[in-house]
């Protein structure tokens, strides 16, 4: 056996010798129960014990590396199966912990003696509170020291035998007898800040007294308190002012040149009343904020002609303000002695357990010398550490009010009694909140506790939990589900039961617990079993060490629980009987011990989670800080640092660098402090800390015109921080206007697709309907007549008339049951009536005696006798039937007999006849399907909707139900948009380089078509710049071919100079494209444009193959009229269509300007740049130049924010889209129509061949059989060759039927392809896109371009 198995063997001998309970034996004694009990032999264990000895350090290695052969030496007496834990051991490893301790403050107040103590050890809390003018200051703190020891050496000269110096003494002694010995610090504030103020009382009545003025020091503090508080006032109100002033006047200059806006992005007059309106609250607002103003300034004068009492005696306003001075001292002392008390009082409650340790209290006012540079820096960046590392932090709700001097000066020697908040649910935007240092006092703190003016306490239930409260997130993570715990089921019903739980705790000798107002009494009574089992998780916990922290605080309370109960002793006995109470078998100690404390744990996160949860949002209300931020204590924030600079923006610091410093601790990061550097360039110094620390490039994500640095290499950041808040910039205005422009153009967008989407579906019910009808049943006129209304209608037009539409798709499913409905005459006809006869000759030839449809009588025209012809069908393949040859033998037939009244056709010959006034007649209809007809062809020809339905209709219309059109298809549409979230992903996985010089990295560069707006205005500026840096602002349109947005920007007048001249060669580029297009011929676009032709002309051959078995009263045969409206439409289309074609071809021409592939021929423009790989990273605006050292150079031109949820798609884009939603629309319509037009020949073939018409010709031919002569037994000839005819005729339309079928079929399957077809190549993927609502981001930028931002 090797010495590293011997070493285990004796490690199992000790430990057999403590669980038997038995004395250290001898060493001999000691290896004969070690050979005896592990079956070696003596020397054996000799060997291992002497190794054990010389060796102890090689014991860890042992146990670490031969865990197989303990396990093989198993011994069940010693280990318990269900003691052995998977998730939670003793093993912890040493490095999860921090090496270098916990940072604590060097100067504290000890909460005990109230001292000020330096180097303190012990816990502490920490006091945050609104600073309020004159505070307590360490150098004010040390003078008092350094006159409490002059006074000691003072009375120590007392006793010299010099008489002279005995008086000196004795006299200077007089000066500090209120700072006696064995006083505390903060007893010696109150006396210095007591003697300060009775002599300066003194003082001020002095001069009361020699001037003569009857008036108290009261008066006098409350007229100067007065005149403060209007001055501030008066600022304030001037600061409005002057703000709703600039804005109304930035609203003023934009309405100025946005008419072109305007009309490019298609504003109605809907947008124009916004803007309207917008202008007319904004001067509404003026007017109240200028009252408020003259208000402020009367106020003001008011209080300047009382304090003018003041200024009798040149030394009385000096003496009354200095008198102020230190009634804020003595409001400062107020504070701390106020703070003391409150953080003994909760630590008495034995919330934060001290384990005998001291007790402090960190102010930062006076806890910081500020006369040494080196600790405040210090201080300034270890001051986030301190917040993490406090037992809590005490929140001091002060009011709003700045000057308080009278409050104070009344309450000298007693206290206030009308406090601001007397609970906490009251607490709403104090003061505390609005300030910069307080941010991360809330943030980094583990726990709250709030006061209000008065200190006293605004308790809440969630303040019991103690440090369970920030522990409860890692304790919810590492602590098994309450399912899984392997404990008995008594346990688990008694410690979800109160009642249980309290007769567990108060049998025998009870179980204490706290007794915090207002606490649930479960988690009190967890709580406090928790502490009487030594559960005390480490305050240090973060996300990095959570787990081991509490794998380590179980186990070590678990061994502890496990020697406990080893003892003699009362207190041994009834923690065993708390163990048997619960159903725990004690065989296994350790590991029953630990089970119950994941029990009691779990049960307890599990009952806090929601009242943790609803406390975070609680504060978030009064602080705007978000819910998960607020008391995180330790652990890593999960917003980027774009949220961290938003919330710092809207927040205030006395001296303005202090904003910037104030967020290291929040960021988690260190860097000198040097106030005389700015705001400006402080910022710049910590976004580059951030930078280097995280690589989060969130804190590129600001906007706003003129708030771009001015530090050289640093264009990428903002000057202030304010720019993390678009809403506060001087620009909000034109982000305003561009969310109205693309609210409009997504609220349009939204209707078109609805309406299409919407119409589709009851077009796809009636192919469904069409293919499963008979054609027998099929009112086939009346659907063509419903598709041509569908055709010749908008989608805008037709989207208040879809429920008609639908109710009218109903009454053609089912025309016969409806029957009843017809009316008995026309109302809606009577306009008709008084036309004149010429007009009713016309509207015939138009629509075959449609003035008779019309209730109309007319006079007959005679017409020239014809021979019914069928059109000539075209020449197509069938099995041995030749149809051009029908019509002659058809004709013939039809001449030998009595010739039927002529169908009005175009072909008809009218006699000339004078006009006559035609009295209408009532007639009743014959059937409702022609009166529908009738109706629907009046709206087609007057262009009318058919949204007001006519009496004789509404009976029919009322029982007719709308069907349910589902917009699942719409709203998967939606769903499927994934609205990009800028807080997915802010960390930039590609390298970023900070130099002096600049900032290099990875960027996607995308190029754009800049419109500068008032080109002539920016050129004459430029022009009279005194140098190439001189700042110029002005707006602009960026258009990334499919979008465009409009923005102010700030740069430099050389960059803008060459940014002008580039913008005239695009412009000039552009132009010249579409002229040399145009030159090229219209041909070749419109062939671009019309990629559906060949089905178009394969469509046209089946629609004249089937017509040509169709009655030809069912046409519009009126060519000379209809010709004419054709070519008026067709002239009216084509202009419209060219208008498209132009704005498509311009479209098309910005696209490929954009796409350029070639960077190096990019350069010298404005482009968009984003960094590479993080999905959150914003577009801005740069100027992109050619390097010498570097491939390329970039500068950050500062904008408006660049936001792609609020552009507006370009005109041709839209009008692209517009077109193919409306051939959507006509192609489903066709598709339609090519269903029915198979089920009207066959409609037809039974009219002109069926057994209908087979029984007139017999019924002819019974009639005219006396005069015939003809052979008995013999047929005719011509009898064979007509039911030859008719046998032709079926086939002829069944055939049809089947063509125009599959051709249905066809078109249906290929229907998005079609119409994409006909749009430009170039748009379709746009059109896609913006068809499903998505986002128009851009998507022809170059990546991975590396460029040295300066």
């Amino acid at each position: 056996m090797s010495w590293t198995d011997q070493n285990e063997l004796m490690r199992l001998g000790k430990k057999m010798l403590e669980a038997t309970g038995t004395s250290t034996p001898s060493e001999n004694s000691m290896i004969s129960q070690l050979a005896s009990s592990t079956g070696v032999a003596y020397s054996v264990a000799r060997d291992a014990y002497v190794k054990s000895v010389l060796d102890p350090l090689l014991q860890e290695k042992v146990l670490k590396s031969m865990t197989w052969l303990i396990n093989a030496n198993f011994i069940p007496e010693f280990v318990d199966d269900k003691a052995a834990n998977a998730d939670l051991d003793e093993s912890v490893e040493a490095s999860a912990f921090k090496p270098d301790g916990v940072e604590i403050p060097k100067r504290m107040f000890n909460i005990d003696t109230g001292n000020l103590e330096y180097r303190p050890s012990g816990q502490y809390v920490i006091l945050s509170h609104s600073w309020k003018g004159q505070e307590i200051s360490y150098q004010y703190i040390s003078k008092i020291k350094e006159n409490q020891k002059k006074k000691e050496a003072y009375e120590m000269l007392q006793d010299d035998t010099d008489e002279e110096a005995k008086r000196f003494a004795s006299f200077k002694a007089k000066k500090f007898d209120h700072l006696e010995m064995g006083k505390s610090d903060v007893q010696l504030l109150r006396a210095q800040c007591t003697k300060d103020i009775e002599a300066q009382i003194r003082k001020i009545n002095t001069l009361l007294w020699r001037s003569g003025i009857k008036s108290d020091i009261r008066e006098l503090l409350a007229r100067l308190a007065e005149f403060k508080i209007a001055t501030s006032e008066e600022k304030v109100a001037q600061d409005a002012f002057d703000e709703k002033e600039e804005e109304l006047k930035l609203k003023e200059m934009a309405e100025k040149g946005s008419e072109k806006e305007k009309s490019e992005v298609r504003a109605d007059v809907s947008e124009k009343s916004i803007g309207k309106d917008a202008k007319n609250s904004l001067r509404d607002g003026l007017a109240q904020v200028n009252a408020k103003l003259n208000e402020a300034k009367d106020r003001l004068s008011r209080a300047e002609k009382s304090c003018m009492i003041m200024d009798q005696e040149l030394s009385l306003r000096s003496a009354v303000e200095d008198l102020i001075l230190l009634l804020e001292t003595r409001k400062s002392v107020n504070k701390i002695e106020g703070s003391m008390r409150e953080a003994k009082r909760i630590l008495d409650l034995g919330l934060f357990p001290s384990k005998g340790q001291k007790r402090y209290l960190w102010n930062d006012t006076c806890c910081i010398n500020k006369g040494d540079a080196n600790e405040l820096n210090e201080s300034l960046a270890m001051m986030g550490q301190w917040y993490n590392n406090a037992d809590f932090c005490l929140v001091h709700l002060d009011t709003k009010e700045s000057t308080e001097w009278v409050d104070t000066w009344d309450h000298l020697d007693k206290a206030a009694k009308e406090a601001n908040f007397s609970d906490f649910k009251e607490v709403n935007k104090p003061k505390w909140a609005t300030r910069g240092w307080t941010l991360q006092e809330l943030v980094l703190s583990k726990m709250t506790f709030y006061v209000n003016s008065l200190w006293k306490p605004l308790t809440r239930p969630e303040e019991g939990l103690g440090p369970y409260y920030y522990h409860r997130s890692y304790l919810a993570h590492h602590i098994p589900e309450f399912d899984k715990l392997d404990v008995p089921a008594e346990a688990k019903s008694t410690v979800q039961d109160p009642a249980k739980l309290q007769r567990l705790m108060d049998t025998g000798e009870k179980i204490n617990y706290i007794n915090y107002e207002g606490c649930l009494e479960e988690w009190r009574m967890l709580i406090g079993i928790l502490d009487y089992l030594h559960v005390h998780f480490p305050g240090d916990m973060d996300d990095d060490n959570s787990n081991a922290y509490i794998r380590k605080t179980i186990s070590l309370a678990a061994y502890e629980i496990e020697s406990r109960l080893n003892e003699k002793s009362s207190a041994a006995a009834r923690l065993r009987s708390l163990f048997n109470d619960l159903g725990f078998d004690l065989s296994s100690i350790r590991g029953q011990a630990t089970n119950l404390i994941k029990l009691l744990l779990r049960v307890l996160i599990d009952d806090c989670k929601v009242s943790i949860e609803e406390d975070r949002k609680r504060i978030s209300e009064f602080t705007q800080v978000q819910p998960d931020e607020c008391c995180r204590g330790l652990s890593r924030s999960r917003h980027p640092a774009q949220d961290i600079l938003l919330l710092a923006s809207r927040r205030e610091c006395t001296v303005p660098v202090d904003r910037v410093y104030s967020l290291m601790g929040v960021l988690g990061v260190k860097f000198p402090a040097f106030h005389a550097e700015g705001p400006t360039k402080a910022l710049s110094r910590l976004l580059d800390e951030v930078l280097i620390t995280s690589n989060d490039i969130s804190i590129f994500n600001w906007a706003g015109k003129g708030l771009g640095s001015p530090i050289r290499g640093r264009s990428l950041y903002p000057s202030k921080l304010s720019a993390f808040s678009p809403n506060n910039t001087e620009s909000y205005l034109n982000t305003k206007k561009n969310d109205k422009a693309a609210k409009a153009s997504r609220e349009e967008r939204h209707i078109l697709q609805d309406t299409e989407s919407r119409l589709t579906l009851l077009l796809r019910g009636l192919i469904d309907f069409v293919k499963a009808t008979p054609h027998k049943d099929l009112p086939v006129d009346l659907i063509r007549i419903i598709l041509g209304f569908i055709k010749t209608t908008s989608l805008m037009k037709l989207r208040a008339q879809l429920e008609n539409l639908g109710k009218l798709f109903v009454y053609v499913k089912d025309t016969r049951r409806f029957e009843e409905y017809k009316p008995r005459s026309r109302s809606w006809a009577e306009a008709e009536s008084t036309k004149s006869v010429a007009d009713e000759g016309k509207s015939t030839q138009i629509g075959g005696n449609i003035a008779s449809r019309f209730g109309v009588n007319t006079p007959k025209i005679p017409q020239m006798p014809q021979i019914p012809q069928m059109p000539q069908m075209p020449q197509f393949s069938a099995p041995k039937l030749k149809v051009g040859g029908f019509q002659s033998f058809y004709g013939k037939k039809s001449a030998s007999k009595e010739p039927e009244p002529a169908i009005e056709s175009s072909n008809a010959v009218a006699f000339p006849q004078s006009p006559v006034i035609a009295v209408p007649e009532p007639k009743e209809p014959e059937t409702l399907v022609g009166e529908i007809k009738d109706w629907i062809s009046q709206k087609i020809s007057q262009k009318q909707d058919i949204l007001n339905i006519p009496e004789e209709f509404k009976p029919l219309f009322k029982n007719l139900q709308a069907p349910e059109v589902s917009m699942s298809r719409v709203n998967r549409q939606k769903s499927n948009t994934k609205e990009t979230s800028y807080d997915d992903s802010m960390i930039c996985p590609n390298p970023i380089t900070l130099t002096t010089s600049g900032i290099e990295g990875i960027f996607d560069i995308q190029r754009v078509i800049i419109t500068m707006q008032n080109v002539e205005q920016l050129s004459r500026q430029v022009e009279s710049s005194v140098s190439d840096n001189e700042k110029i602002s002005g707006e602009c349109a960026i258009s990334t071919g499919l979008s465009t947005i409009t923005v102010n920007f700030y740069c430099a007048a050389g960059d803008l100079r060459q940014q002008l001249n580039v913008c005239d060669v695009v412009k000039q580029a552009l132009f010249d494209a579409k002229v040399e297009e145009v030159a090229q011929g219209s041909t070749q676009t419109e062939q671009a444009l019309t990629t559906g032709q060949e089905s178009t002309s394969y469509y046209s051959k089946i629609t004249s193959l089937s017509s040509g078995l169709m009655r030809q009263g069912s046409q519009v045969s009126g060519t000379t009229e209809n010709d004419d409206k054709k070519k008026t439409q067709d002239e009216e289309t084509q202009t419209q269509a060219f208008d498209q074609r132009e704005e498509q071809r311009r479209a098309v021409a910005m696209l490929d300007f954009v796409q350029e592939t070639d960077i190096n021929l990019i350069v010298g423009e404005w482009v968009l740049a984003r960094f590479t790989g993080a999905e959150g990273a914003k577009w801005f605006l740069c100027q992109l130049e050619l390097g010498s050292t570097h491939n390329y150079y970039g500068r950050r031109i500062a904008t408006d924010e660049i936001d792609f949820k609020t552009v507006v798609p370009e005109p041709g884009l839209l009008v692209a889209w517009k077109s193919y939603m409306q051939n959507k629309k006509e192609e489903l319509c066709r598709v339609v129509t090519a269903f029915i037009q198979g089920r009207d020949a066959r409609k037809y073939a039974d009219e002109v061949a069926g057994p209908e018409k087979e029984k007139k010709e017999k019924a002819a031919k019974v009639e005219g059989e006396a005069d015939e002569d003809s052979e008995s037994g013999v047929s005719d000839p011509k009898e064979r060759l007509m039911d030859f005819i008719k046998l032709g005729t079926h086939i002829g339309a069944g055939l049809v039927q089947n063509v125009t079928d599959r051709w249905g079929e066809r078109l249906d399957g290929m229907l998005s392809d079609t119409i994409l077809q006909k749009v430009p190549k170039d748009l379709r993927a746009a059109i896609v896109n913006l068809n499903e609502n998505k986002d128009l981001l851009p998507a022809m930028f170059l990546s991975g371009v590396k460029v040295h931002m300066f």
